[in-house]
């Protein structure tokens, strides 16, 4: 099913205001900082020559609000009308169910057992209410099934996915995806079996007053 794959450009939401209190999100939302405004722009100019000069795209972006926030600085970047942007709820943000809104040391906390049975199966083990790595593997290879391969797709989805979609698109081993960071100021593109980071110039982010890279799902 994974033999040949459309090529993507990959890219993770800015930083939000649970990122900066380091809570879950998952399904639920927060708006992008200050500094996520100023990340999604950074990856946007950096992003912006090759956008020019690609004659076939297609733009998707997750239907929660901080990736749709993004995709429309991002729209704004390339003179791309945001409306060209499709909403897909196949790249929603894995559910944390009963965990989202809460802190790391909260979850091994309060909720013990759960944050124990989830580190002694972190790909099939699913919190109450919530999603999977395998089912969140699933949903995306359904999916990417679905995408013609003709155009290149410019996806705006959350830290979860884009660790899915790399580890997908790379046949990365599961200790290998579980190792993965997602930075906020940066872009992923894949292909079959191949993917590469861009990274944006120190100089781009200090003039654009970009802090850090963002923080990552640590679950």
């Amino acid at each position: 099913m994974t033999s040949h794959l459309p090529n993507i450009i990959l890219i993770r939401h800015g930083e939000t205001q649970w990122n900066v209190a380091g809570r879950l999100q998952g399904r639920k939302d927060t708006p992008l900082t200050a500094n996520g405004v100023r990340q999604a722009l950074a990856v946007g100019l950096r992003l912006a020559e090759r956008i020019a000069g690609e004659t076939k795209l297609k733009f998707w972006v997750s239907p929660l609000g901080r990736a749709r926030q993004t995709a429309s600085i991002l729209a704004d970047t390339w003179s791309v009308p945001f409306e060209q942007f499709t909403h897909d709820e196949a790249l929603v943000e894995r559910a944390y169910g009963s965990w989202e809104g809460r802190a790391h040391d909260e979850i091994e906390r309060d909720l013990a057992h759960e944050y124990e049975a989830h580190s002694a199966e972190p790909w099939d083990y699913a919190m109450p209410g919530g999603e999977s790595r395998t089912t969140l593997d699933g949903r995306l290879l359904a999916w990417l099934a679905t995408l013609d391969h003709e155009n290149t797709h410019v996806v705006v989805t959350h830290s979860g996915c884009v660790r899915a979609l790399r580890g997908i698109y790379t046949k990365a081993s599961r200790e290998e995806i579980l190792a993965y960071r997602e930075p906020q100021t940066a872009s992923f593109l894949l292909s079959t079996d191949h993917e590469t980071m861009i990274g944006i110039p120190l100089s781009i982010l200090r003039a654009l007053g970009c802090e850090g890279e963002g923080r990552t799902v640590w679950i």
